[in-house]
């Protein structure tokens, strides 16, 4: 088959020291199973917010995957005019550059960005080439009630475009593809549908890499040497976004936890607060912000830690990339994520929930799991377990690959 992946909010694997997300890890497997990819790019890295590109044009990957990448205007912060203007300018330059290249077999487009994913969605249903829709989060829904209930109705009617367009990407969709059960529902729901035999939840997962070993030095980490050997560590990976997953909490955790001098906070990633969180680190002498981390970076942080947490401000009901990196990684997770997270802590016993904001009960978490050797080795050990049952990303897109194909033959 000749396939297009529409996604544009991933980082590129240009070279191995970045990590492969969702749309990377597909389009390798279904080179290996020997189809043609042409993945559709944005010229600007979302995490990082630098340029790869500024001309629209084909680029391809160190491992043969073609892209082709779209120019946007670019921005500064997740939460802007300048961010909607960018997408909205990146899914009409797509809607032109689509007709001069040969015509896809089928197309899986990711929402979000919605807008793209509408403009895909109209280009296959155009030539009636078949759809996969991606879900990966609920916009434009995820943001009904932020403003309260009395605003809800004037939100709907200031977005009734960005409605109409999920609706329609939705109904268009020969098969709908949830990173989550509830994504999935949701997507039906906009669908106006019950599930089919194509309708399928596959989750983000975390390919677990070989061969870096713990004793295996990291120059940016030499001045942590000792505290990455002796200190119980709780670790963050993620984008440092004043957001729903802003992890501030932590810092507030490591003020609480001053006097105790076994426990040590690390923060890695980069983002709107990491000038702050860094200045906030730099007056406690048990937290560390080391900002971006690549692919090795993060699996040499993994391996030196002791728990992974997953903060949040709210009880959202999202996945979230660094739950499976750490369960890969035999880390107990200790999260304020709702939903489906929270019922896998609870059920499997690999963490513990706390509720959002309440920083006592996160350091009533952390203290007990670094007191209990037997409770943290336990749940420890179900951590992994269930990331080998349920997340591991190359069987995960194993699977996802081969449904396309399915979805191709029907």
């Amino acid at each position: 088959m000749n396939v297009w992946l529409v996604q544009t909010g991933e980082p590129l694997p240009l070279d191995e020291r970045v990590r492969k997300m969702r749309t990377a890890l597909l389009a390798e497997k279904l080179l290996e199973r020997g189809h043609d990819v042409l993945w559709w790019v944005s010229g600007f890295d979302h995490f990082r917010k630098k340029w790869i590109t500024r001309q629209s044009g084909k680029l391809t990957l160190p491992n043969g995957i073609a892209l082709n990448a779209i120019s946007g205007i670019g921005y500064k912060r997740n939460i802007s005019l300048s961010r909607v203007v960018d997408h909205r300018l990146i899914a009409r330059k797509f809607a032109k550059m689509a007709l001069r290249e040969s015509m896809p077999d089928i197309i899986i487009a990711s929402t979000p960005p919605h807008d793209l994913a509408y403009q895909a969605a109209k280009f296959a249903h155009k030539l009636n080439i078949p759809l996969v829709v991606d879900i990966r989060d609920t916009w434009p829904d995820l943001f009904i009630g932020i403003f309260g209930s009395r605003l809800e109705a004037s939100f709907r009617c200031l977005l009734r475009q960005e409605f109409r367009m999920t609706r329609d990407t939705m109904r268009i969709g020969t098969a709908l593809i949830g990173a989550t059960e509830k994504f999935l529902q949701w997507g039906l729901d906009y669908a106006g549908r019950e599930a089919g035999v194509l309708d399928k939840v596959f989750y983000l997962g975390y390919q677990k890499r070989k061969g870096i070993r713990r004793t295996q030095p990291i120059e940016k980490f030499a001045d942590l040497s000792d505290i990455l050997s002796k200190k119980f560590l709780v670790f963050f990976v993620g984008t440092l976004s004043p957001s729903y997953h802003n992890p501030s909490i932590l810092l507030d955790a490591a003020e609480l936890l001053k006097n105790d001098q076994g426990i040590h906070f690390v923060i890695a990633g980069d983002g709107e607060l990491h000038a702050q969180l860094k200045e906030r680190a730099g007056h406690l002498k048990n937290a560390s912000v080391v900002g971006w981390v690549n692919q090795d970076e993060m699996e040499y942080l993994l391996r030196h830690s002791s728990v992974g947490a997953c903060p949040s401000t709210k009880s959202v009901d999202l996945p979230t990339n660094k739950a499976f990196a750490y369960g890969a990684a035999g880390l107990p997770i200790i999260s304020s994520f709702g939903g489906e997270l929270k019922n896998l802590i609870e059920k499997y016993r690999i963490g513990f929930f706390y509720e959002p904001n309440d920083v006592r009960s996160l350091v009533k978490c952390i203290s007990r799991l670094r007191d209990d050797f037997e409770l943290y080795n336990q749940m420890s050990g179900n951590a992994e377990n269930v990331f080998s049952r349920f997340f591991d990303a190359d069987k995960i897109y194993h699977d996802y690959a081969e449904h396309i194909e399915r979805v191709f033959s029907e």
